[in-house]
């Protein structure tokens, strides 16, 4: 995942959509914080869909005990 200022401008105006969707308050003194947790999400989501699965992988089958 590729890391930077243009990064950083695309988290903060996926967190500014998202805020404006839901219609939720976001205090200045927190964007900061909630912005470096947004970037941790999207890292981690990354290391997932980036992950090479071949071709004949199947889902697991749903776990009934």
């Amino acid at each position: 995942m590729q890391t930077g200022p243009a990064d950083e401008s695309g988290s903060a105006a996926l967190l500014d959509a998202g805020l404006k969707v839901a219609a939720l308050p976001l205090e200045p003194e927190l964007r900061p914080r909630v912005l470096m947790h947004l970037e941790t999400a999207l890292a981690m989501a990354a290391l997932v869909t980036d992950f090479p699965l071949p071709d004949e992988a199947e889902p697991a089958p749903v776990y009934r005990p």
